[in-house]
């Protein structure tokens, strides 16, 4: 029976934080020139990052540094965001990964997030040639596809599959990274790397999420796959 691997790319491929810490110097360059200097402004949207205030600390910051930021300065910072240049690199276990079994069959992902903002992603860490098909769900017509949206798996199933194709998804967020596999018959691996920050590791199991293998490396999927 041919196995698909299909993977996720945040926190799965490279470190999300990271991304996240490359956007927020980019603002900060950006506040400098724009809205005056604010030194640490970087290190305080970081701290904000840790402390679990993801989807605020814009507001939060904007709100203390630059009180009297408009709407449209607000916007542009997120742009600036989704928009930058990133500072990222493959964890070292995920580029053995994508090399040793892009040498064996096609690959696929399936990503969330704005589809200009994962793409740069994606061409930044130059792993584009060893996907056969990859999703990025924003492309799709917008969060309302993001996992656990069955249309990306859909369109990975109708462009890799064949005669008794098993569907494996790679993933680290177990609030919807594997509530899809699970219920179209695919295998489901979570990657939750000892000691590595990710970005929601806070995330609940969501019904019907869990995931069927749990690994600390990619360099342990043989074990799990059985080549």
């Amino acid at each position: 029976m041919p196995t698909v691997l299909v993977f996720d790319l945040d926190d799965t491929l490279y470190a999300e934080r990271d991304f996240a810490i490359s956007g927020f110097r980019a603002i900060e360059r950006w506040a400098d020139a724009e809205l005056g200097a604010s030194p640490g402004l970087a290190d305080a949207m970081t701290k904000l990052l840790d402390d679990g205030h993801l989807g605020s600390l814009f507001k939060l910051v904007l709100q203390e540094r630059y009180p009297g930021h408009t709407p449209e300065q607000f916007d542009r910072a997120i742009a600036i965001y989704r928009e930058h240049a990133p500072d990222i690199a493959l964890f070292e276990d995920a580029r053995w990964a994508l090399a040793h079994y892009a040498a064996q069959g096609p690959l696929g992902l399936i990503t969330d997030g704005t589809h200009a903002m994962q793409r740069s992603k994606v061409d930044t860490l130059s792993i584009a040639p060893f996907f056969r098909e990859m999703v990025f769900t924003g492309a799709l017509g917008g969060r309302a596809f993001h996992k656990p949206h069955p249309l990306s798996y859909e369109r990975i199933e109708a462009a890799l599959g064949g005669p008794d194709a098993q569907f494996v998804y790679v993933g680290d967020n177990p609030s919807k990274d594997f509530i899809t596999p699970n219920t179209r018959g695919w295998r489901s691996i979570m990657v939750h790397r000892p000691g590595h920050a990710r970005i929601h590791a806070a995330a609940e199991i969501a019904k019907g999420g869990e995931p069927q293998h749990v690994i600390e490396s990619l360099n342990a999927l043989p074990q799990v796959l059985g080549h």
